[in-house]
Order: structure tokens, then C-alpha cells, then sequence
């Protein structure tokens, strides 16, 4: 492998890290917003902040050189799978524990890898690995309470929605930026309908606007933005992997916030985590080195 491709995967881990560093900042502010608001109204307004923002962009990079409708489209398929996930994580959650839906919202590795494996047939033993040890840590990290209730059950099909918004980023990853975010967050407009009838438009106070705001420039904008710079270079199982640290850095956000304690199964499932996404990303690199023997 030349040092450019080398450096061109190690930069698309760390582009994706970054974005279950900004994603792992979410948790605490979805449910402190759902407790105030509908799940329905949540996704709306989180969309509606991120459109508002790349409008104003769009608007100057169209003045300059136009816009790339066919990114845009890609971007529309990308986000009817971003939509769903979000809104049914958002209103699982406000059944279900922080942890719980962070568990369940995890599993999304699992889909992604069964795509990997049956339909795209690109697996291997590597990532069969760091799987197990991904989710077991997984698991271990954030023992999710189970009781098989409907906010479970939400979670859970949200995270189908999410594993398909992966493999769609890796799909088109290749895309224009900003007509792509652009697309990918315009379906989430679409509940405007049923939050303006159904619920007189959500009433918003002004924490609720300031958590909607810092998860839609932080965690809707900044954090797919790194995740589509680091889907160019990293494959989709790996990506999936490397997004179960999300919980990892949730759990550092709430120790440094002060939400919660330190306890030794939380360094043991964040560590298994931590593992599972050093093979993946070592996989990635001997992968490619094999592929430009071959």
C-alpha cells in the first residue's frame, strides 16, 4: 500500500471517530428535548435549524458556480433513511433510558454486516470479530434495560433506518457536500403538516430551541458532514464498527458533565468497543494493501 492510501484510510477513521464524537454528545440533549416535545416535532425542528443553516450556504455557492441537482437526489434518498431513524429513535426514546436506546440504536452494526455479508458478499473474518466484540461491549457499556416495550420496539426499527443511512453515505460518499446535506436533511420537512395541525406547532422554550440547535449544527450538520469525508475512504462494515464508540464518548460527555458515575463494566465495554474498532481499522488497512497486490 503507497503511504497516500495509507494516510487516505487513517484520515477516514479518524473523520468518522470524530463523527461518534459529536454523535456521542447527543443522547443527553434528545432526551432532555423529548421530554418537552413530541418525537415528531423533535425531527422536524432539528431538520428545520440544519436546512436554514445550508440554505444561506447554498444560496452563496449557487451565486458562484450553481447547483449539482443529481447530488441533491442522492441526497433525498439518503435522508427518507436518515428521517425515519431519527424520528423513531426520538420517539422510542421517550419510553426507554438513555442507554437503553443507545443499545438498541447500536445495533445498526449488526444490519450493516448482514447486508456486508449477504448481499454486497464483502466480509471477512476481521469483521466477524469485531463485531462480537463490538456489540458485547456494546452491551456491557450501557446495559440496556429490557422490558419489550414499544419504545424498544421503535429504537429497534429505527436502527434498520439508520444501518440503511450508512450504507447509502458509503454509496454516495462521492456526492457534492453541501446539495447532498442539503437533500439528506429536506424529508425531516415534511412533518411540518402534523407538527403545525397536530400539535400547534411544538412550543418551544428556549432551552428546548437551544438543545435543538446545538444537536442540529453539532450532531445533524458537523457530524455527517465527517461521516461522509470519512465514508470515501473507510467501507461500510468498518464505518459501523467504528460508530459503536458512540456510547463510549456519550458515556466521557456525561462523566465530565457530571451525569453519571464511573463504573468498572463501563471500562470494560468501552474498552471491548475500543478494541473491536483498532482490528476493524487494522482489517481496513491489510485489505487494501492485498487488494493493490492482487
Amino acid at each position: 500500500m503507497d503511504s497516500s492510501s495509507k494516510k487516505g484510510k487513517i484520515k477516514g477513521v479518524l473523520f468518522l471517530v470524530l463523527t461518534t464524537v459529536l454523535w456521542g454528545t447527543s443522547f443527553s440533549f434528545i432526551k432532555l428535548s423529548v421530554e418537552e416535545i413530541s418525537g415528531f416535532s423533535y425531527t422536524f425542528y432539528r431538520g428545520l435549524f440544519s436546512i436554514l443553516i445550508l440554505s444561506i450556504l447554498l444560496a452563496v455557492k449557487h451565486a458562484r458556480q450553481g447547483i449539482d441537482v443529481k447530488s441533491f437526489v442522492k441526497g433525498l434518498y439518503t435522508g427518507i433513511a436518515y428521517t425515519l431513524g431519527l424520528l423513531l429513535q426520538g420517539l422510542g426514546t421517550q419510553y426507554v433510558t438513555p442507554s437503553t436506546s443507545a443499545f438498541i440504536t447500536g445495533l445498526n452494526t449488526v444490519h450493516v454486516h448482514l447486508y456486508a455479508g449477504l448481499l454486497a458478499r464483502k466480509y471477512g473474518l476481521t469483521h466477524a470479530v469485531s463485531l462480537v466484540l463490538a456489540i458485547t461491549g456494546l452491551y456491557v457499556l450501557t446495559s440496556p434495560q429490557n422490558s419489550g416495550g414499544l419504545g424498544e420496539i421503535l429504537v429497534f426499527i429505527g436502527s434498520i433506518s439508520w444501518a440503511a443511512q450508512i450504507i447509502l453515505v458509503g454509496k454516495y460518499s462521492d456526492a457534492s457536500m453541501l446539495e447532498y446535506l442539503y437533500g439528506m436533511f429536506t424529508p425531516t420537512l415534511f412533518l411540518a403538516p402534523y407538527v403545525f395541525i397536530a400539535e400547534s406547532g411544538g412550543e418551544l422554550s428556549l432551552n428546548t430551541i437551544l438543545y435543538l440547535a446545538y444537536l442540529a449544527v453539532a450532531c445533524s450538520l458537523g457530524a455527517t458532514y465527517f461521516q461522509v469525508k470519512g465514508q470515501k475512504y473507510v467501507s461500510a462494515s468498518s464505518a459501523a464498527i467504528i460508530f459503536l464508540l458512540e456510547p463510549v464518548f456519550a458515556l466521557i460527555f456525561s462523566l465530565i458533565m457530571g451525569l453519571e458515575g464511573l463504573m468498572i463494566y463501563k471500562l470494560i465495554g468501552g474498552g471491548l468497543i475500543v478494541l473491536a474498532t483498532y482490528i476493524t481499522t487494522i482489517g481496513e488497512l491489510k485489505e487494501q494493501a492485498r487488494s493493490r497486490h492482487a
